[in-house]
């Protein structure tokens, strides 16, 4: 009997993510990997279509918008890390306790600081779209 799995009834299968659910630690590192391939893909386009020499202004606006929205999901993961799960951003936390409630505490500590980690990652990926001024 201990190896058998729990049948879950459809109606109580849980979210995407829930509590008990590692999807969030995902979530944040996913979004910044979107906004990283998304951002230069809008780039390399733009100066392919349009040549060597071409100011970047319009992409550099697309990229920057884009990193606005990514960085307000991740915003919203953060805050669902601290509400749903009591994640703190507290960097030399022991957690020795064994039982569901520190294990939901560590899943939260450690969705919270991805979510600062992919939040840097995304400022760091506007910067050169900021910065260089054609292709």
């Amino acid at each position: 009997m201990a190896g058998r799995k729990k049948i879950v009834p459809p109606g109580e299968a849980p979210r995407v993510i829930d509590q008990g659910s590692v999807w969030i630690l995902v979530a944040a590192p996913s979004i910044w990997a979107a906004h990283f391939l998304l951002s230069y893909w809008v780039a390399a386009i733009w100066c392919a279509k349009l040549g060597r020499g071409t100011p970047l202004a319009e992409p550099r606006w697309i990229i920057a918008g884009l990193g606005v929205l990514c960085i307000a999901a991740i915003v919203g993961l953060a805050a669902l890390a601290i509400r749903r799960y009591g994640g703190v951003f507290v960097i030399f936390e022991e957690i020795t306790e064994s039982s569901e409630r520190a294990r939901d505490r560590f899943v939260g500590h450690v969705a919270l600081l991805l979510c600062v980690l992919s939040a840097a990652a995304i400022v760091f990926t506007v910067i050169p779209g900021m910065v260089l001024g054609q292709c």
